[in-house]
């Protein structure tokens, strides 16, 4: 946790010491008050001072009320201010860093423990470092205040304050001993929740449509249910420390008066001298108080510290390199590559073997589970291969700059997603300097025009979240031409037409071959009449290509496309398309 806020806290660190100093100014007016009412009750009241020396005190216990608060919130204004700026640091760096994790990364710790240490872990620090600089400082410096000043006026009174303070930082201890495993089981268990309401929000009409609501309910209730054992467990352990703190103080306050009375009687302490000690008992009391809620705060915050840090400190699986190759008339090759999408497993792709020249369309088909898309992902570089190597422009993969690699490949998945804003958004989103005029070739191209311009606001209409106002093919079309708008050296179509019929396919490939000539297409799909005119197809069966080849060689030498091309009853006319 201290981690944490030294790194984020440094550029703070003015603020960081002026804060806690107000508090320390205001424990000291605090710490003062207890002899002010001394020498009212030893001169005021039973000296010679009289009214006026009453009133005089009073009017200084005034004044120091007035400063102290003056004082505290001065304190609070700047914490308030230094933990707003270490969450927003914070949240920039987190955000940054999981952009910057490969899909390896991701597979490891999902989406809803993400998005869990991004907002709930990130604020329960950031109250970490507002009461770290509004009691830390003050707490420690009246418990040890206070002993002091016991020490001060009666050293073998002093002694009780010793044990008190002894006790009471065991029981302090001990529960936050106990405390910190409770509180790391319920952030893992709020991560649970966040995957489940996640899965519900957006799966809604799967579930309704197989009446599983119910089901959904328990599942969510069991997971709540358990976060709220946890947290009965926390509250137990926080609970016991307000009445053992009071307890032991109040021990501590009748040993003050039994032990006190007697030293009075024998003329070694005055009465003002046991009502200061007192005062300073219940200072110290009130403090320990405090510092229960901190220790409650902090295990809090050290168990999310501990997952924050797991992923700024994690090193992304995928690091950039530097190169930035001019074009090559063999755009694509992938040389015996292997892969595994984790350690100690089986192959996903085995011996991987074909290349691309510029301006050829590359289709790619095989079962369910083959290999196509993440053969795709490898070519993008959202995971490193396991072996082999695959060159692009010349260049091995590995050493190219990955912005710039990202920036020549557009692709198009399977599952269309289009972003909230307007069709105008979406399409600058991959290019944001494009003109009008670019808009609009690629909706052409991607046979989006008709959307477009049967909407009152042509390209500024609304596009809602995921693009729920439009149709499947519509979506598709859009998210195709937001992929043109790159320009890409290499566009990939993976199973993207899957929701258009047969003649908008027929169009929407003659319409790229003819609009982008020199842009190299990838095409996954299932369908063989669209992959009919590619220059090569490439056939995969459980990771290994099988096939290599145009379609009506492949029709008669590869057992696997063939079935394929009979499943569909395709018969190779033009008909179908």
């Amino acid at each position: 946790m201290f981690k944490l806020f030294k790194k984020y806290l440094k550029p703070y660190l003015a603020g960081v010491i002026a804060g806690p100093a107000f508090k320390v100014l205001e424990a000291i007016f605090e710490l003062i008050v207890p002899l002010i009412v001394k020498n009212i009750i030893d001169i005021g009241l039973n000296g010679k001072g009289g009214k006026d020396y009453i009133l005089q005190q009073g009017l200084i216990l005034l004044a120091l009320a007035i400063i102290g608060f003056m004082t505290t919130m001065t304190c609070q204004y700047i914490a308030c201010k230094i933990a707003a700026k270490y969450r927003y640091d914070l949240d920039k760096d987190l955000y940054h860093k999981i952009n910057t994790l490969s899909l390896k990364d991701f597979d490891k710790y999902s989406v809803s423990t993400l998005q869990t240490r991004l907002s709930n872990d990130v604020l329960i620090t950031q109250r970490g470092v507002a009461m770290l600089m509004r009691l830390l400082v003050r707490a420690p410096l009246i418990l040890i205040g206070g002993t002091v000043m016991s020490f001060i006026i009666s050293p073998r009174l002093g002694i009780i304050f010793v044990i008190v303070g002894v006790l009471i930082g065991l029981i302090l201890f001990v529960i936050s001993k106990l405390s910190l495993p409770h509180n790391k089981r319920i952030q893992k268990d709020l991560d649970d929740a966040t995957n489940i309401t996640k899965e519900n929000l957006v799966g809604a009409r799967v579930i309704r449509a197989f009446n599983k609501q119910k089901y959904e309910k328990n599942r969510f209730n069991d997971t709540v249910d358990t976060i709220e054992k946890e947290s009965s467990h926390l509250a137990i352990f926080s609970a016991l420390l307000n009445p053992l703190v009071t307890i032991i103080a109040n021990v501590g306050i009748i040993l003050i008066f039994y032990f006190g009375a007697s030293f009075v009687n024998t003329g070694s302490l005055t009465q003002g001298d046991v009502s200061s000690l007192i005062n300073y008992m219940v200072q110290i009391s009130l403090a320990v108080v405090v510092v229960g809620d901190l220790v409650v705060v902090f295990s809090k915050a050290s168990a999310s510290s501990l997952r924050i840090n797991e992923v700024l400190e994690t090193e992304p699986k995928i690091i950039s390199g530097n190169e930035i190759p001019e074009d090559q008339e063999e755009i694509v090759k992938f040389d015996n590559v292997f892969f595994s999408y984790h350690e100690n497993n089986s192959y996903a792709l085995k011996n991987i073997n074909f290349s691309v020249k510029r301006g050829e369309v590359i289709g790619l088909i095989g079962s369910t589970g083959s290999g196509k898309s993440t053969i795709i992902n490898l070519l993008d570089r959202l995971y490193d291969i396991s072996e082999g190597q695959i060159i692009v422009n010349g260049i091995n993969i590995k050493d190219y700059d990955l912005s710039s690699l990202r920036k020549n490949i557009g692709i198009v998945h399977q599952k269309s997603s289009l972003f909230k804003g307007t069709i105008r958004s979406n399409l600058l989103f991959a290019n944001k300097d494009a003109r009008e005029e670019e808009m609009y070739k690629a909706l052409k191209t991607a046979q989006a025009l008709d959307v477009v311009l049967n909407k009152e606001n042509k390209l500024d209409s609304v596009v809602e979240e995921g693009g729920k106002n439009f149709s499947g093919g519509q979506r598709q079309r859009l998210c195709i031409a937001r992929a043109l708008m790159k320009n890409p050296d290499i566009l990939v179509l993976d199973d993207s037409s899957s929701a258009l019929d047969y003649m908008t396919d027929l169009n929407l490939r003659n319409a790229i071959k003819d609009d982008y000539k020199n842009t190299t297409v990838f095409i996954i799909s299932q369908r063989p009449n669209s992959l009919k005119y590619a220059n090569k197809i490439i056939v995969l069966e459980e990771g290994s290509i099988v096939g290599i080849g145009k379609h009506d060689e492949l029709v008669t030498t590869c057992k696997v496309y063939k079935e394929i091309c009979d499943s569909q009853d395709y018969k190779g006319s033009d008909s179908h398309a």
